[in-house]
């Protein structure tokens, strides 16, 4: 018995697997970072207060964040540099403050520890309030590291002097480890008797999901059919039995 050895029929069917011509779709879907619309998840925490050179990091090993999807808050309290406000939640959303004082800028921040997939991608979107502000926010991800944590991915994004309408921002990272640690913070150059203040109205991170799908063309008669593969050496024949 003579096996044909052709991939595709004269017909345009198929004789063997894998001939499907593919596409991909990508979605980010599940939430997995605790927030609330108007600030419903509260930021009212204990304030962990760093003058430490690096204070992101400084906050997260001596105030680590041992409760999942929990909000945990720092803000810097001295030279070198000022002293900022703690974030606090509103009706309107989650409110970062800061000041500059003789040239010293100053930080505050929120940070929790996600559950998360080792090796996803995820996809950070920030709801920025229309406000005006001079501020800049900083977005970072660390992982775990034996006493110490690694820095992962760090995207900044300015807010505008003038902002008339609401807007987002996005980001992605891959997770190192399934419980990554998401930080936000905040800092501005607004230097006088009061501070300057951004908020945000919405936090979301969702991990991607990636989709395959056959790809289907039209024929002259207006019937879908599978676009197929075809081997350069394929020879079609022009005639069935």
């Amino acid at each position: 018995m003579k096996i044909s050895k052709q991939q595709i029929t004269a017909r345009g069917i198929a004789q063997q697997s894998g001939l499907d011509t593919l596409s991909s779709i990508i979605n980010y879907t599940g939430e997995y970072i605790n927030w609330g619309d108007g600030g419903t998840i509260a930021f009212d925490g204990t304030t962990y207060g760093t003058s430490a050179a690096n204070p992101h990091t400084d906050a997260i090993i001596n105030n680590p964040p041992s409760v999942m999807n929990t909000w945990y808050l720092y803000k810097t309290n001295g030279l070198p540099y000022s002293t900022a406000n703690s974030p606090y939640s509103s009706d309107a959303g989650y409110v970062f403050s800061g000041i500059e004082t003789g040239g010293n800028p100053s930080y505050c921040g929120a940070y929790q520890k996600l559950s998360l997939i080792k090796g996803k991608e995820y996809e950070v979107t920030i709801d920025k309030y229309q406000n005006t502000t001079e501020g800049v926010f900083t977005v970072q991800v660390y992982t775990p590291d034996a006493d110490d944590f690694i820095l992962v991915s760090s995207v900044s994004y300015s807010e505008p002097t003038i902002n008339t309408s609401s807007s987002k921002f996005k980001t992605t990272f891959t997770a190192v480890s399934a419980n990554d640690i998401f930080l936000i913070s905040y800092t501005t150059t607004v230097s006088g008797g009061s501070m300057d203040s951004g908020t945000i109205s919405k936090f979301s991170i969702k991990e991607k999901q990636e989709y395959l799908i056959p790809v289907y063309a039209t024929d002259m008669w207006g019937n879908a059919h599978k676009v197929l593969r075809v081997a350069a050496d394929q020879i079609i024949p022009t005639d069935e039995t």
